[in-house]
Formats: C-alpha cells, structure tokens, sequence
C-alpha cells in the first residue's frame, strides 16, 4: 500500500448526496469505509437511500455518526466518499485527495476547495496522529490533575497524622493514574479515529510534518492571529459567493486552511482540465 494517496484537480458535476450514518458501514471501522462504500457502487444512490431510510430516527439523535455520502465527476472521472456535510456544489472548482477504488472509481479523503480555502476532511481526521496524541496527554492530564489535587487537599484537611495522609495518596495515586491511562486511550481513539488517514491526506497535500498537523489550530489561525476579514492581506477573498454561503447545520470536519503548501512532485496529480477527454486510466 502507497504511503500517499492521488490528487485530482478539476470541477465537480453530477453531484448527488445522501444523508447516512458512520454505523452503516461499520461499528468504528474507518479503515473499511473505501471498501464497503463500494457496495453501493452498483445502485449506490437507491442503496444509500435505503440505508438512510432505515436508521432514519436512530441518525437523527447521533450527531456524532451523522455524514452525509456523495457521487460526483471530476472531469470524466467518477469520486466518491463520505464527509460530515458535503456541501460543495457543481461548478465549484477543487482538489481532490482520492484513493483508486478497486473495481473502477475513486474513493475521497479530503476535498480543498482554493476559492474560499474550505477543506473537507475524512471523519475524525482534523489531526495527525502526534498533533491527537499531544492534545489526549495535554486535555486528559489536565482534567485528571485537576480533580486528583481537589482530592489530595481533601486528604490533607482530613488527615490526623503523617500516616493517614501518606494511606490516602497512596490510595488515589494508582486510582487516577488507572483513570488518566483509560482517558488518554479513550480520547486517542475516540477523537482520532483518523488520524492514520489524517496523516496520509496531509503527506498527500504537501505539509512538511504531516503528523503534527492540526486544523482545528489551523482555523484559529486564519481568524485570530491577527487576521480579520476585513484585513485586506487576509488569506483569501471573503466576497466569494463560495465563502459568503450558509453552512449547513451539524458541520464538523470540515475547515478553513491559511495557505496550501506545494503539492511534492512525486505526488500523482491527474488534471482533468489539461484533458477533457481523459478516462479513468487507474493509475
């Protein structure tokens, strides 16, 4: 298996979307999505309805598992994918990071759009996989640190002699300790279920360090740090009708870059503007 995935350049048509659940396509298995979405290559808008259909009210109440899966042309060349909200449109002109699917097609990871610097990403891959370590150690540790020293002054106040406070913190310590090693473990997997595919899209997408990577800081970057809208050097121009569109509810995954690196050369790159009549020639 390629270390990088393919890039495809070009302007969306055909697109068709479906509102649908991570839970279809298996309990926490990210890494099968490419392949189970080719189940509903066949028939893949009535499939996908049908599945729609059916977790109808369980979706409605899982913000966290609601995506939405898409089919769309680039060119002549069919994508697929699933991102939370994919609401891109045709005409808009995109990079899109894919992985040649096994029978015919392409399956999306990330989809930048340079217009507005909009990039949608793969579920739960908004951070590489050191940037979603450091955060689990950094909001985990924090969290237990703080409630084992409420507890440690508790074992002060409540303490008689050195010896009842040297039981009680021998006590708590393995206990929180045991409590941070669970909510470090369950943060890491919960909150980067991506982050293998994060790394990959960003190697793809030309970032010196993939892995530290992190676009919710991305984000804070592009409107914070000393950057406003109505900076005319902002990083790109809000009077896009792209930018200016209304998000739909429940967005997640989905963010604003400052500046796209060069994508590396030896990243395969197919243009379909240089070529209208190219085919899907499975590179």
């Amino acid at each position: 298996m390629s270390e990088y995935f393919q890039i495809i350049k070009g302007k969306i048509s055909d697109l068709k979307v479906i509102d649908t659940s991570l839970a279809v396509f298996g309990s926490g298995a990210l890494n099968g999505l490419p392949a189970i979405s080719q189940a509903l290559i066949g028939d893949n808008l009535a499939a996908a309805s049908q599945v729609a259909t059916s977790n109808r009210y369980e979706d409605e109440s899982d913000f966290l598992n609601s995506v939405q899966y898409f089919t769309c042309k680039i060119g002549n060349l069919e994508v697929r994918g699933i991102f939370c909200r994919a609401f891109f449109r045709n005409g808009d002109q995109v990079e899109v990071v894919v992985e040649p699917c096994d029978e015919d097609g392409y399956f999306a990871y990330a989809l930048r759009r340079p217009i507005d610097h909009r990039l949608w990403l793969y579920p739960w891959a908004m951070k590489g996989s050191k940037a979603n370590n450091k955060d689990a150690l950094k909001n985990v540790g924090l969290f237990i640190l703080s409630i084992y020293l409420c507890n440690l002054v508790l074992i002060i106040v409540a303490s008689n002699n050195l010896d009842d406070f040297v039981f009680g913190v021998s006590i708590i310590t393995p206990l929180y300790i045991l409590l941070f090693l669970i909510g470090y473990f369950w943060y890491k997997k919960l909150l980067g279920g991506g982050s293998k595919e994060a790394d990959k899209i960003f190697a793809t997408l030309g970032y010196p360090d993939p892995k530290t990577v992190d676009m919710e800081k991305e984000i804070l970057e592009v409107f914070i740090n000393n950057k406003s809208t109505s900076d005319p050097d902002f990083y790109f121009d809000t009077t896009t009708e792209e930018y200016l569109r209304k998000d739909p509810d429940g967005v997640k995954w989905v963010t604003f870059y400052r500046e796209a690196p060069p994508i590396p050369d030896y990243i395969t790159v197919i243009d379909t503007e240089l070529d209208d009549n190219l085919e899907d020639n499975r590179i």
